[in-house]
């Protein structure tokens, strides 16, 4: 079929439209069904028309190649986010939840549709517990929490560690997105070591208690005898107390350690507490031709603690050091911060302890003292940990030996109740 004739065409003229890649698209072509003479700015006119045209189509081409990629990456995001076994929710800046993958609605017998548009606190956060997830949105800052709880729907709770981010755009917090995961099995694994340690622990004690009362209890048996047998008892009598007072002490820090204790965990400050404990050690510190100096960098650091046993580690460290520096010398106390952690240490400048020996600091009946049972540093380290510390210990040899405890910054912004 000529299409010219059947529609009368008379006058012709074509361009053809190239691709940015040199391919050929098609044509733009005009024509007339009067006789017409094309003339020279007619064909660039045509052209410009045609490069024109080049353009809308590579737009349209990117257009739908990135909304074909868009799609695919949102295909690709759904089955990432639905094969996860943690859970995954994400938050608008007034708190309420925008998304949530399966393992959320598994994880908390929740449907999607009830907690879509409601806000955690609503649903599966208990507003008493002072939960830190929604602080994110207020200070942007990254956080990984491992010792709050979330609740199910039919109100069991259970033990989560989660990390919630800040989504920013332009520099403005516009929401979060949180994941998290069930660490029950996790708690209850640890119990089981827990227990597994105390009893090998129990072991360790039953022997040093047999070794550290066997001494003194001999000691007063013979001279119970001695002066049975007639010899002078005054001199005897003496030492004899000394070992008395020696079992008494040893029996007080085995109660200190086995007695449950009630903890009052609240936000201290950290320079206060070190203030106090070198108030009280100062005492002993001149009598010791010691020197305690304090260095605390930054004011306003807080700890979430028990006052009473934070004092209880500090008053150990420190004494510890100015016992270790018989001739006298100089115990330093400093304060930093490291990050969102606060470094608090305890040097001294005395002889040092091995290397060898200091891994074996903390446990039960091991003492660079004389006199020590190594029970109150353990008892410290236990306290330390309990506080999502840490404990290093540093040494070197005529140099002197470092304590330096880390615990966790407490911060203290306004909390959104939503």
């Amino acid at each position: 079929m000529d299409i010219t004739k059947d529609l009368k065409i008379k006058s012709f003229l074509g361009v053809p439209i190239f691709k940015q890649d040199g391919s050929l698209y098609g044509n733009l072509c005009c024509f007339d069904t009067e006789t017409y003479s094309f003339t020279e700015e007619d064909i660039k006119l045509l052209q410009t028309m045609s490069t024109f045209l080049t353009y809308v189509v590579e737009l349209e081409t990117s257009k739908f190649q990135i909304e074909k990629d868009l799609d695919r990456l949102s295909h690709e995001s759904e089955l990432i986010l639905n094969s996860l076994s943690e859970g995954v929710f994400g938050l608008d800046i007034n708190g309420s939840i925008t998304f949530c993958n399966p393992a959320t609605t598994n994880l908390l017998n929740y449907e999607e549709k009830e907690l879509i548009g409601k806000t955690p606190t609503s649903t599966f956060l208990n507003n008493e517990d002072k939960s830190e997830l929604l602080l994110t949105l207020i200070d942007g800052k990254t956080r990984s929490i491992s010792h709050e709880s979330f609740y199910s729907k039919d109100g069991h709770h259970f033990p989560v560690e989660y990390r919630a981010n800040a989504i920013l755009e332009k520099g403005r917090i516009t929401g979060g997105v949180v994941t998290f995961i069930d660490i029950t099995e996790r708690r209850n694994s640890e119990d089981i070591i827990l227990k597994s340690e105390k009893l090998s622990l129990a072991g360790q004690l039953a022997a040093g208690i047999a070794h550290e009362i066997r001494n003194p209890l001999t000691s007063i048996k013979g001279f119970l005898q001695l002066i049975g047998d007639g010899y002078e008892k005054e001199t005897y009598i003496q030492i004899m107390s000394d070992e008395l007072i020696r079992i008494e002490s040893i029996v007080s820090e085995l109660l200190l350690l086995a007695k449950p204790q009630d903890v009052n965990f609240k936000p201290e400050l950290v320079g206060l507490i070190i203030t106090d404990v070198i108030s009280i050690l100062e005492t002993q510190a001149n009598m010791n031709n010691t020197q305690l100096l304090l260095d605390i960098q930054e004011e306003n650091l807080f700890i979430n603690c028990d006052s009473n046993q934070m004092k209880q580690v500090f008053i150990n460290l420190v004494k510890n050091s100015v016992e270790a520096l018989p001739t006298g010398g100089v115990v330093e106390v400093g304060v930093k911060v490291a990050g969102n952690y606060i470094e608090i240490s305890v040097k001294d400048n005395g002889v040092g302890i091995p290397l060898e020996k200091i891994n074996q600091i903390g446990q039960p009946f091991y003492s660079t003292k004389e006199e020590g049972t190594g029970l109150g540093l353990m008892v410290s380290f236990n306290i330390i940990q309990n506080h999502q510390g840490t404990v290093k210990v540093e040494s070197e040899r005529n140099k002197g030996t470092t304590f330096t405890i880390t615990l966790p910054i407490y911060e203290q912004p306004e909390y959104i109740l939503i």
